[in-house]
């Protein structure tokens, strides 16, 4: 069993310059991560909790805590968030409680993020951060209330967010250089492409509204290639450049399938059997791409698009609503237990002719 990290004498290392605080960090990072199994015996077995079948990358690890004590300061944290919110819900002015709030939380990921490095703890506070510095941020520069300033919303609420919106980048950007909490680069990511969006919106006052789809589509594949760039580094999945890319995929993909599909069908509410089979084609070439990079996002993303349309074609078939709803659960069901018990498999079969191209080597081995 792999001995504790301790963070005190990693600290005296830096205090007496045997290692760097860069140095430090990353061997911080390193030492929570699995090791990959090297076939020796004295090696830690990183997949020993994997079910067989399914190799270590292939399983998509999540490192939301380490046991219940995470879970357990984690509740601690959001019962005295709230209140502290709920304290100085009188206070004046209005944004001053997010402002606090912001403040608290910088302070607690000193604590349990930067010191103590539990897991749980630190995503919920990266979580946290970004947003409410946004709207303390939208508050002190409207000079009112972040929100509900109606003066505001009937002119040019996106010029007076793009001040405030660069704070917020600025803020989560420190954030993650400080605490190095791999969700905080799809923080960072998200408010970047709200910014981009608020951009658009200010130039071209209506043009966002009228291609949010297209927009949505073009920030979900520039995440996405970001996303693969961090998979690029770290094909076997070993390292926290993997987490960094699954937090980047989890963003991407509900703006990719999104807007495709919307781009494709024109909405779900009047969609008939001939978008039904376009979604479910979509879906399934969506489907390709999420088996080829080894990411289950974009399958996630879709899966409702996907129970709409087989719904849809169980109604067109003249089944009942009962039965078309219990058909289309069996179904789709089936599709998700046979496709992630087989996983590798498939892989293995579908990504045959990419063997040996470039984007092999970017992406788990398909064997």
């Amino acid at each position: 069993m792999t001995a504790r990290l301790d963070p005190a004498r990693l600290e005296a290392a830096v205090g007496l310059g045997i290692v760097t605080r860069q140095q430090a960090d990353r061997l911080a990072e390193f030492w929570i991560v699995p090791l990959p199994q090297a076939g020796a015996a004295e090696t830690v077995d990183a997949a020993a909790d994997i079910p067989d079948g399914v190799s270590h990358a292939d399983a998509e690890e999540v490192r939301f805590a380490r046991g219940f004590h995470d879970i357990f300061i984690s509740i601690g944290i959001l019962v005295f968030l709230f209140g502290l919110v709920f304290g100085l819900r009188d206070q004046e002015p209005p944004y001053l409680v997010t402002g606090v709030a912001a403040a608290a939380v910088w302070g607690l990921s000193e604590i349990f993020a930067k010191r103590l490095r539990l897991a749980l703890p630190s995503f919920l506070l990266t979580v946290a951060f970004a947003p409410l510095l946004l709207i303390a941020c939208t508050g002190f520069v409207t000079g009112g209330h972040p929100l509900f300033s109606q003066a505001i919303v009937n002119t040019d609420l996106p010029l007076y967010m793009i001040v405030p919106t660069l704070l917020g980048i600025a803020g989560g950007v420190l954030h993650y250089w400080r605490f190095r909490v791999p969700v905080g680069i799809a923080i960072v990511a998200c408010t970047v492409l709200f910014l981009a969006a608020l951009t658009i919106e200010t130039a071209v006052p209506g043009l966002l509204e009228a291609g949010a789809a297209w927009f949505t589509l073009a920030a979900g594949l520039a995440t996405f290639v970001v996303a693969m760039r961090y998979d690029a580094r770290d094909p076997r999945r070993i390292t926290v450049a993997s987490d960094k890319a699954f937090w980047l995929h989890l963003l991407a993909a509900p703006l990719v399938v999104h807007s495709v599909l919307l781009l494709a069908i024109d909405g779900v509410e009047a969609m008939e059997a001939t978008d039904a089979l376009v979604a479910i084609a979509l879906f399934l070439a969506l489907a390709f791409v999420a088996v080829v990079v080894d990411r289950r996002a974009l399958l996630v993303s879709g899966l409702g698009y996907f129970g709409i349309a087989i719904g849809q074609l169980m109604t067109e078939a003249q089944f009942s609503g009962e039965t078309s709803l219990a058909m289309t659960l069996i179904l789709l069901g089936c599709f998700i237990l046979l496709l992630g018990s087989a996983w590798r498999v498939v892989r293995r079969v579908l990504c045959r002719p990419l063997r040996g191209t470039a984007l092999a080597r970017a992406v788990p081995a398909f064997d």
